[in-house]
């Protein structure tokens, strides 16, 4: 009798050392970068409409994606939302949590930890063979994700990155955030966001090297310009990046339909100023009325994307003031805030608006290369 209680003791001992092993195993081998590639349904092709897929991420169904770190930190690159209903547009809010979490191995498990209900998210982990990782839904249904490896330029770098958001036909956040490679950031806040009005913060030089390397992963020489949905009501987002004071390249993602690495790149940016102490500024409010800028000259029109406008509307508030005379060759409308059409005359380096002459020290326009982009108006303009 005392054999078998030994053996039976043995055995647990030995399934728990197993088991205890192949998770510290896993553990080593989940570090690093991860991203969804498909799901598989292994049985025979029949009705699985209540088989549960990962789930999609906040604001449409994207690409989930992971980076595991050391001491059980997890990154899920899509972030974690709370959101404020109301009946009125203007009390319904989006609080972003944050991407970074915790997570843990625990019998072949992967538990990831869900910041917005507190709960473990689980996965049987089925297997990790290679760069290919594979967890197990139900008795058939397999997500397979791959190892994710970046080649990053090290001489790729930026000095400001602006990220504007449009608004969309209900209460997506209008704001823009415009962060420096020192740290220094502007936000102004428009409408559906926690803080509205305008607001200068710092973060450190690293935190900034983080966010400009989350771009980088994009590949940001080699995206598109514009990216657009094939439907209406949507929002855009716009990025613009700076280098030695000029444009260097600016993207539209409009409906969500760029890349998913620039997507996990620009939506922490859009909320940082919900992580960040904010200090109010003065600016002068009908400017402020100016979402997205477009020169006019005759029936010549040149756009800007709101990034690239609220790069120009901070070039103006750092700029002086000035009495020099120069020629009317460009006009810039807006509507303000009473709904009455103002009017900004400027030669692309002086502005001038009511009774003051801003002077930015260049020519914007040609700077930024843009005098090419002057196109014929049409009915929309």
């Amino acid at each position: 009798m005392k054999q078998k209680i030994l053996l039976y003791v043995l055995t647990v001992f030995l399934l728990y050392s197993c088991k205890k092993n192949n998770d510290a195993q896993l553990n080593t081998n989940i570090l690093g970068e991860w991203t969804y590639i498909k799901t598989e349904d292994q049985r025979k092709p029949q009705k699985i409409s209540d088989i549960k897929f990962p789930p999609p991420a906040p604001f449409g169904n994207h690409i989930p994606g992971y980076i595991f770190l050391e001491n059980n930190l997890c990154e899920n690159k899509s972030g974690y939302f709370k959101f404020i209903k109301a009946n009125e547009r203007e009390d319904r809010k989006t609080f972003f949590l944050g991407t970074t979490t915790k997570y843990k191995i625990e019998n072949d498990s992967l538990k990831i930890l869900d910041l917005l209900s507190k709960t473990w998210e689980s996965q049987k982990i089925h297997s990790i063979i290679g760069d290919t990782l594979t967890t197990q839904i139900s008795d058939s249904i397999f997500a397979k994700y791959a190892r994710t490896k970046y080649k990053i330029d090290p001489n790729e770098n930026y000095d400001k990155i602006i990220v504007s958001s449009s608004g969309c036909y209900g209460s997506c956040p209008v704001s823009n955030i415009s962060i420096d490679n020192s740290g220094n950031i502007l936000f102004y806040g428009q409408h559906y966001n926690t803080k509205n009005g305008i607001f200068k913060s710092k973060i450190s030089k690293n935190e900034y090297q983080k966010i400009q390397t989350s771009f980088k992963k994009a590949d940001i020489k080699n995206l598109e310009n514009n990216y657009e949905a094939n439907w209406t009501d949507d929002e855009t987002v716009s990025i613009t990046f700076i280098k030695n004071d000029k444009i260097v390249k600016s993207i539209s993602d409009y409906g969500r339909t760029s890349p998913t690495d620039l997507i996990w790149a620009y939506t922490p940016v859009r909320y940082l100023y919900q992580q960040i102490k904010l200090t109010p500024l003065k600016a002068e409010k009908p400017l402020l009325s100016l979402w997205r800028i477009s020169f006019t000259k005759g029936n010549q029109i040149c756009d800007l994307t709101k990034s690239d406008s609220f790069y120009l509307l901070t070039e103006i508030f750092k700029g002086k003031e000035t009495i020099c005379k120069f020629e009317n060759r460009y006009q810039i409308e807006f509507w303000n805030d009473e709904d009455k059409k103002e009017r900004i005359t400027t030669d692309g380096r002086y502005f001038k608006y009511r009774d003051k002459i801003i002077d930015i020290g260049y020519n914007f326009l040609t700077k930024n290369d843009l005098t090419d982009k002057f196109r014929q108006k049409d009915k929309y303009d």
